[in-house]
Parts: structure tokens; C-alpha cells; sequence
């Protein structure tokens, strides 16, 4: 499951995302994990979570927005799914896999993904290393 670390908070990516490709106005941050945004005037809700795959299954994770974006860290190819609130209700808080997922997704892109512990990193370095 995912941690609800500072250094792992996806929703201002995914929704700046959302905005370029999909076209979503007045997109806004609701949490580190959720935003909203509105698109041919309905207001759309998405939580988005990072997650890694074992094998060849992934958690689906309690949420309550209308849209999960899932984003597989440890998959090659377009690891980034989005799903309906709908279709993962039967399934929150348990793993699915690659095949449930298939028969679910609304959209598929690739993000690459890159965790970084410290995002001062050059800063520990002194000006004789540089």
C-alpha cells in the first residue's frame, strides 16, 4: 500500500497531467492523493496513488473520488491506468490483476517515474565536487 509520505504525493502531477492531455479546466489539488477538475461542464474527481506491482498483481486502494489513477512504478510500457470508482468498488482494498485490470481501464499513458529521497540532492555535495 502506499505510503502517505510527503515525497510520494502525485495529485499535482497527475492533475497538470490531466489538464495538457485530457483537457480538464480549473483543475485543483484536494490532497496529496486527490484532485478535481471539470471537463464539457461536469466536474470530474480522481485520486491517484503509486504503487508496485508483485508478480503480476497491484492493490486497489480505498478511495471515494469518481476516477483512480493507478500508477504501477515497477512496470515497463504504459504503467499508468485510469479506472472508475464504479468498477473498483467489488475490489478496494484487495489485490487484482493485470487481466482484471485490462477489463477495466478507462485509459492508459506512461509516466516515468524516478523517487528521489532527497530533492535537495546537489545540495550535499560541496562546491569542490561540483
Amino acid at each position: 500500500m502506499q505510503s502517505q509520505s510527503l515525497r510520494t504525493c502525485p495529485s499535482k502531477a497527475f492533475g497538470l497531467y490531466a489538464s495538457i492531455e485530457w483537457g480538464l479546466s480549473g483543475v485543483t489539488t484536494l490532497s496529496p492523493f486527490s484532485f478535481m477538475g471539470s471537463k464539457d461542464g461536469k466536474e470530474l474527481t480522481f485520486h491517484s496513488v503509486i504503487t508496485e506491482a508483485e508478480g503480476y498483481s497491484v492493490p486497489i486502494p480505498e478511495f471515494a473520488e469518481q476516477f483512480l489513477i493507478l500508477c504501477i512504478a515497477n512496470k515497463k510500457g504504459d504503467n499508468c491506468v485510469v479506472l472508475t470508482h464504479q468498477d473498483c468498488k467489488q475490489s478496494m482494498g484487495e489485490d487484482v490483476d493485470f487481466n482484471w485490470i485490462a477489463q477495466h481501464l478507462k485509459r492508459k499513458f506512461h509516466v516515468q517515474y524516478s523517487p528521489a529521497t532527497d530533492i535537495f540532492a546537489d545540495a550535499r555535495h560541496t562546491d569542490e565536487e561540483r
